[in-house]
């Protein structure tokens, strides 16, 4: 019951009237009624002090005087309470949610970590600076202050980030009603920025010389795991090094790579045409009298026939990757064949070395740890090592001319990218087997290194005649006319090839074709 301000007997203590704390300028009459514990209550209208409520209250108990009371007990009024939580809590029902997600196998288990390392790392902290305790207490302005707080992080973190939260305020927050809709569909939520061509250098591709380096220190690492104690140190290092290979030649994304199974990956042998070899077969043939015709000379492509001559193997492997962020199939051929065989050949040894009773299977995980059932390792081991081999040869690397960013664990599918752009690959092709839009491609990618292509840029037409063509008239009678060209000072000679012409009119030799105006 709220506290009293006011209260006198009126009418020979009939009733009473009375004022509450919660508004002084409001009176009421109260009376018991008969034979009950309960009262009749009315406002008193137009009363402004305790005087004019005495006086006006006996009009107010004439209204009651006959009326009966209400049989049926009266529901209590229900104050509506906007919902509200604390912040903390909310982060943690969100992600308990998102981790059923995963389960179900909606999102992936990266997702759900980096989501976590954003809610409860990074924006709790932030909040509590701004003084934010509650849901209901996020307010438009609320996240103003936040890329000061987050200040000295590339631009493409910002964004991530802020999509993080805004992941969390829409489908969450907003679902349960824990924020007012107004804000959470505000435009000024979160501050505004521009990213540029520079910021998109986040994971630069390595260049020839880098990548020499860092694989011949990779190699120098794992040929030092032999001599640990632990043979799982060996084990992860030999890892560590196919996968670096197979995300290099393939452009495949690191979380894709992570979840690879031994059933997605087709080695086929499309062989190849060696010179020496080839050379070395027609020699033996030849010294038993035996001519060898037809075309002989070798070239880049499969050579299918496993009878031709000079035929070597060559392994190309296919690799089906699932795509982390559309969660679609794509293959990639590669030339990874024997580095993929020489894995498998290594994990059955390390088996049949320690005793364990199994082998490689169609869905065991192709760089899963088979020392804890086959299950995938985490995506901070490998940026682990790769920070250590980067860390163990920092002074021999020269960098990517167009960044300042080290390069990242991302750096191999970015070289991939760029490799294959400059050898001239189709880009829509490009686009299928890295899972890149064109556009992005275009895009995020356009930073090749232009002395690559210098040659095709640079080349001059030496020996090339300029073409000749005749205006035709459509809709006027004027003579047709002969496009101007330089003199013609060489001809095409099918003995001696261009050859300098020995009119100096530019005429061309005689049973040539000749094109003349009239005059």
């Amino acid at each position: 019951m709220p506290a009293i301000h006011e209260k006198e007997k009126v009418l020979d203590g009939r009733g009473i009237v009375v004022s509450y704390k919660q508004d002084t300028s409001c009176y009421y009459y109260r009376e018991l009624i008969p034979g009950t514990k309960s009262y009749r209550n009315k406002k008193i209208e137009g009363a402004s002090n305790i005087t004019e409520a005495k006086r006006l209250a006996v009009i107010v108990a004439l209204e009651l005087s006959g009326r009966l009371p209400d049989t049926k007990q009266r529901k209590p009024t229900i104050k509506k309470v906007k919902n509200t939580q604390p912040i903390e809590e909310a982060v943690e029902d969100f992600l308990e949610y998102e981790l059923k997600r995963v389960e179900a196998g909606i999102i992936a288990q990266i997702t759900h970590y980096h989501k976590s390392k954003v809610l409860e790392k990074i924006m709790l902290p932030y909040l509590k600076s701004e003084g934010v305790e509650n849901t209901r207490q996020i307010k438009e302005t609320t996240f103003h202050n936040y890329l000061i707080y987050r200040a000295g992080l590339k631009k493409l973190t910002w964004k991530d980030e802020m999509m993080k939260i805004k992941d969390f305020i829409n489908n969450h927050l907003v679902k349960h009603r824990l924020i007012e809709p107004e804000v959470a569909v505000s435009k000024t939520l979160f501050p505004k920025f521009k990213i540029r061509m520079d910021d998109l250098l986040s994971n630069p591709p390595i260049s020839k010389n880098d990548w020499t380096i860092i694989n011949r220190e990779i190699r120098k690492w794992v040929k030092e795991g032999e001599n640990v104690r632990n043979h799982r140190c060996h084990l992860w290092r030999v890892l560590f090094w196919t996968w670096t290979l197979v995300a290099k030649n393939s452009g495949a994304r690191p979380e894709e790579l992570r979840k690879l199974k031994w059933k997605e990956v087709e080695v086929r042998d499309v062989g190849r045409i060696s010179q020496s070899k080839l050379e070395e077969e027609i020699a033996e043939i030849e010294k038993e009298g035996i001519e060898v015709i037809g075309d002989d000379a070798p070239n880049s492509g499969w050579a299918v026939n496993p009878n031709s001559l000079g035929r070597e193997e060559r392994l190309i492997a296919y690799i089906t990757v699932t795509s982390g962020k559309t969660g679609q199939y794509r293959e990639i051929p590669t030339n990874l064949g024997s580095v993929l065989l020489r894995w498998r050949n290594y994990i059955n040894a390390y088996y049949e070395k320690h005793n364990i009773k199994s082998s490689v299977s169609g869905n065991d995980l192709v760089f899963g740890n088979i020392n804890n059932e086959g299950k995938a390792y985490t995506h901070a081991n490998f940026t682990l090592s790769w920070g250590s081999i980067r860390k163990r040869v920092a002074d021999k690397l020269h960098g990517n001319k167009f960044s300042n960013e080290p390069y990242s664990i991302y750096s191999m599918r970015s070289t991939f990218i760029q490799d294959k752009l400059l050898e001239g690959l189709d880009i829509f092709l490009l686009s299928r087997i890295s899972g890149h839009s064109p556009d992005v491609l275009l895009r995020h990618y356009d930073r090749l290194d232009i002395r690559e292509r210098a040659e095709e840029i640079t080349s001059l037409p030496f020996g090339i005649k300029k073409k000749e063509d005749v205006k035709v008239e459509l809709y006027s009678n004027n003579q047709p006319e002969q496009t101007t060209e330089s003199p013609k000072l060489w001809r095409n000679d099918a003995k001696y090839s261009y050859k300098r012409s020995s009119r100096k009119d530019g005429a061309t030799d005689r049973g040539s074709k000749e094109m003349h105006s009239e005059e």
